[in-house]
């Protein structure tokens, strides 16, 4: 092999390996949180009741990452009915940080699919009818929402969203709704 040729081949892999590190160090895979399960006594029944702790992550307007907040849940029965709680907590927001969620919209309905891997969003038809515009906002939302759902609950690993109970084009005319979303950790700022 010529020494012009073998010149050529480590700056070719020396290039490929310090992508892959760029592209491991820019995707950011956050530590493995599991929402801790606590046990409290039902006052009312005298029983007990399971709550999970969850990490919620809302934008602020000191970082361009979503900044983390702990939340407890009263664990339901049915699982759905779990995700369907974090989903309000996501909706209503944080006082001190910001949803980037407009208002009035509402979850109409979510379920489980494919095992448990992919969540389906149906919000109400004020979702696209009120949202603001532009692709940052509409990234801000989708990876809100997916960031939220799948660092919180590992057993999901994508997230699809309807609007009024159909597919839909895009929430404002820029990014492509009509296929689940992975989460981008990236979005996150894990302390």
């Amino acid at each position: 092999m010529k020494k012009k040729t073998r010149t050529f081949l480590v700056i070719a892999v020396a290039v490929l390996l310090l992508a892959l590190a760029a592209h491991r160090l820019l995707r950011k895979q956050p530590a493995g949180f599991e929402p801790e399960l606590l046990n409290r006594e039902d006052t009312a029944g005298g029983g007990i009741a399971e709550f999970i702790k969850v990490k919620l992550f809302f934008l602020s307007e000191t970082s361009r990452y979503l900044q983390p907040v702990y939340r407890e849940i009263e664990v339901p029965e049915i699982r759905e009915d779990l995700y369907r709680k974090f989903v309000s907590l996501l909706l209503a927001g944080d006082g001190g940080h910001i949803a980037p969620v407009p208002g009035g919209v509402q979850l109409r309905s979510l379920h489980s699919l494919g095992g448990g891997e992919l969540l389906l969003l149906d919000f109400s038809e004020s979702l696209a009818g009120s949202f603001p515009g532009g692709t940052t906002a509409e990234l801000e939302f989708i990876y809100f929402m997916v960031d939220n759902i799948c660092y919180n609950f590992r057993e999901i690993k994508k997230v699809k969203f309807l609007i009024g109970g159909n597919e839909s084009k895009s929430l404002a005319g820029h990014i492509d709704l009509e296929r689940p979303f992975f989460p981008d950790f990236s979005w996150l700022e894990d302390k």
